[in-house]
């Protein structure tokens, strides 16, 4: 799977042909300024700034963003500035919509609005990458953002996305682990029930593009020294590119624990809508929301094939 330098080489690549665009709804913040300047820069795409014209003026100058290069549209109101970025992509004039500074709920709002939104019937759930210098490659998680208490069902439509995005990172057929505590099912554990029949569903072909196998402890899926000392025979273990979270508090949990005790760079997109969505978190450095940004870009560009 492509590393995050990896992905932007890719974009570059494909600016030759046509730059991407970027709809970012209330963008008047610093953090979005900057990694509209970063984008920029690389030479990969603009932005279609939608907010309050005079925040977007001052952090430009703050950052050193050259509006030129962009498009300012000047709308105040926050749930407006939402519904117009989704609108531009909904319409194709841009390739993914980007939360700026804003509530969640809003943005969300607009996403899912019946009529003019990106909703598909699908399920919407957050796909996080993760580059890890301790493993010295990219892997994917979910739900780390999104989805509480997901059932059986929701956990399938999560491997959908997540091989469609691991697609798009340049990994034909992901390996994909069901994490739980333990690698055995256990009755105190209903996940590791989920996992061993998610597994059968793939070997048996009702879940296709990806290898799953399950359950398995958070070691036995990335470390390939505990699956030696355990002696599992996995095609999955100590070599997986998915890590499926059994629910939104390991998720979180995971996702803030590789951010901040780890170190690793992280980006998300949000999967299951028309077109692809970055849904940042406020605390995100502008590295981290350009990371997101080139996942969604090349989301946009392999669903388009």
């Amino acid at each position: 799977m492509y590393h995050f330098k990896e992905m932007r080489d890719q974009l570059i690549k494909q600016a030759q042909t046509k730059k991407a665009v970027v709809a970012v709804a209330a963008a008047g913040d610093l953090p979005v300024l900057q990694t509209v300047k970063m984008m920029n820069d690389y030479g990969f795409g603009t932005a279609i700034l939608v907010g309050d014209a005079a925040k977007i003026e001052y952090f430009a100058k703050e950052t050193g963003c050259n509006l030129e290069e962009n498009t300012v549209v000047d709308i105040k109101d926050d749930g407006q500035a939402a519904n117009v970025a989704v609108g531009l992509a909904r319409n194709d004039a841009a390739d993914i919509v980007m939360k700026g500074l804003l509530q969640t709920k809003t943005y969300l709002k607009a996403i899912l609005n019946k009529e003019h939104g990106l909703r598909t019937g699908k399920l919407l759930n957050a796909v996080t990458a993760f580059e890890s210098a301790a493993l010295g490659r990219v892997f994917l998680a979910t739900d780390c953002g999104m989805i509480v208490s997901p059932t059986l069902e929701d956990k399938v439509e999560m491997i959908g996305n997540a091989t469609t995005l691991a697609n798009a990172l340049g990994c034909e057929m992901p390996k994909i682990s069901c994490l739980s505590a333990v690698e055995t099912v256990n009755a105190n554990m209903p996940d590791g029930y989920d996992a061993a029949v998610l597994s059968k569903m793939n070997e048996r072909g009702q879940i296709k593009g990806c290898i799953i196998d399950g359950p398995l402890s958070m070691d036995l899926s990335i470390s390939e020294m505990s699956v030696e000392h355990k002696g599992i025979v996995s095609p999955v273990a100590g070599k997986a590119d998915v890590l499926l979270m059994p629910n939104l508090q390991a998720g979180n949990i995971f996702w803030k624990t590789m951010t901040y005790l780890a170190g690793a760079k992280s980006g998300a997109v949000v999967m299951g809508t028309a077109k692809p969505a970055v849904l940042t978190s406020r605390a995100d450095t502008a590295e981290a929301k350009l990371n997101s940004v080139a996942m969604a870009l090349l989301l946009a560009a392999h669903q388009k094939r």
